[in-house]
């Protein structure tokens, strides 16, 4: 896969790309292929479609930026997550058998026939 490097970022830039990354939970190489993939069209926008809106300073002295969802689209994130674990707490538990093996003797015997 090619990589791609860019220079003589701003800080700026670069502090609002890390934010974004950390909300999403991605690393900042994968935040900033995510927008350029959107950018771009090759994939649906994941983004706020409201505008952004300042909110006080921060002890930094720059502003917080906060997005405003628009509830007709399916972008919310943190709404379709807590829906999602709250259809999973509904299931039933997983019987667990006392003869299965642990994970971890698990890993590791794949582990070992990997290494072969």
């Amino acid at each position: 896969m090619p990589a791609l490097q860019v220079k003589d970022c701003p800080i700026e830039v670069y502090e609002r790309l890390r934010e974004c990354a950390a909300r999403e939970n991605r690393s900042i190489a994968q935040q900033t292929v995510t927008i350029l993939e959107e950018y771009l069209g090759m994939r649906a926008s994941s983004k706020p479609s409201a505008s952004v809106t300042q909110k006080e300073p921060r002890e930094t002295g720059r502003p917080a930026m906060s997005y405003a969802f628009d509830t007709q689209d399916d972008t919310d994130y943190a709404a379709r997550h807590r829906k999602a674990f709250e259809e999973l707490a509904k299931l039933p538990p997983i019987p667990l058998s006392e003869t299965a093996p642990r994970a971890d003797i698990i890993l590791a015997q794949i582990r070992e026939e990997e290494a072969r």
